[in-house]
């Protein structure tokens, strides 16, 4: 609250930010937004590290701010920060079958380590088939931008089974949020 000084030799001027200059996303903290999608299943284990599209569907606002650079499924962050990285996941999954994807992060651009991972599975016989899907996140501090990264790994995928990426809407995503310095 603000309160009138006693005396008229005590005004003070208070001057607020130019909001017509400045995003709402600026004012309320968030700088950085950016949205990814897996645009083709992928049947195999190991890592994303391809059919990966940032969204630019009809009416999507992302990136706001630099954005994430993508090379070979490592993700690079545009700025420092506390960031979180949250995903959601679909899977397509046949018979008795399982399939998990992780979150990875290194710190020294080499070594990952497993911070979140999302799974779904089934007990049946080899004819049932079951869509799944799950979220999780991350909450990493980026501190150097050229050490710390992010990747995602898929594991335990069986025959018919898969983590479901579709390239006309976000069935499997990827968002990077910075919600603050580090």
């Amino acid at each position: 609250s603000l309160q009138a000084p006693s005396s008229s030799s005590n005004n003070r001027v208070f001057t607020l930010p130019d909001v017509a200059n400045a995003t709402m996303a600026t004012v309320n903290g968030i700088t950085e937004f950016d949205q990814w999608y897996l645009s083709a299943d992928k049947t195999s284990n190991g890592a994303l590290d391809s059919n990966l599209s940032r969204n630019n569907f009809t009416a999507n606002a992302s990136p706001l701010g630099t954005g994430m650079t993508e090379s070979s499924g490592v993700f690079t962050f545009p700025s420092t920060g506390k960031w979180v990285v949250l995903v959601q996941c679909t899977f397509n999954l046949a018979g008795n079958d399982n399939v998990v994807l992780y979150i990875q992060a290194t710190t020294n651009n080499s070594s990952y380590t497993n911070l979140n991972m999302l799974v779904d599975g089934q007990t049946g016989s080899a004819s049932e088939n079951k869509h799944g899907g799950t979220m999780g996140l991350a909450f990493i501090d980026v501190t150097d931008t050229s050490q710390v990264k992010v990747k995602f790994e898929a594991g335990s995928i069986g025959t018919g089974s898969n983590v479901h990426g579709r390239n006309d809407m976000v069935v499997t995503g990827f968002n990077f949020i910075r919600i603050g310095d580090t």
